[in-house]
């Protein structure tokens, strides 16, 4: 953190933060994380910036703006040079204003930083296809008066080299509804931040 010290802009964006909400600062921590680990991802400063206004961050735009891209240059210089936790928890406490909170949860997102985990993850696979049918089981010979029905979901998944794979899964009708409002609440959300 040595080269860090000396960028006093930098430190005075980091202490923007103390008008942003702790969900807030969060959700912008865990988008600048995944950014900076993988290129792909779907963060994009104009997005954020308009979830800073939408939520009323107390920050006119160019603010809101040097506070993101503060935390940016933070991120991506602690996973260059390997800071530690510790370290870049003491460095934080002494040289800036961050938040205990809002510092505890910046400490945590970093120190669960593993290549290999994040390797894995990254290469879970594309979802190509998914299926679905209702079905209906006709009971056995115990019960050959039971009817009763159920969905089945079929996942074709791509993995990273390009084989496909199927899962299925059998869901009675409670499930499939619990799965469905599951889906709506993270449609509700998605369209929240469109």
């Amino acid at each position: 953190m040595q080269n860090y010290v000396y960028d006093i802009d930098s430190i005075r964006g980091l202490n923007l933060s103390l008008k942003v909400p702790l969900s807030l600062f969060a959700y912008m921590v865990d988008e600048i994380y995944k950014f900076t680990l993988s290129y792909q991802s779907a963060f994009s400063l104009q997005s954020m910036l308009q979830i800073f206004q939408r939520e009323s961050v107390p920050l006119d735009t160019s603010e809101s703006e040097f506070c993101i891209n503060s935390y940016v240059y933070l991120i991506r210089f602690v996973q260059k040079n390997n800071i530690s936790a510790d370290h870049l928890s003491k460095w934080l406490k002494e040289n800036t204003l961050v938040q205990d909170d809002h510092r505890e949860y910046l400490i945590k997102v970093l120190s669960g930083f593993d290549p290999e985990t994040v390797k894995k993850v990254l290469s879970l696979g594309k979802l190509k296809e998914l299926k679905w049918t209702v079905n209906q089981y006709n009971g056995d010979v115990k019960y050959p008066n039971l009817k009763k029905l159920y969905i089945l979901l079929e996942f074709h998944i791509q993995d990273e080299k390009g084989n496909l794979q199927k899962q299925i899964i059998n869901l009675t009708i409670q499930e499939f509804k619990m799965l469905q409002m599951e889906f709506k609440e993270i449609g509700d959300i998605l369209r929240s931040f469109m």
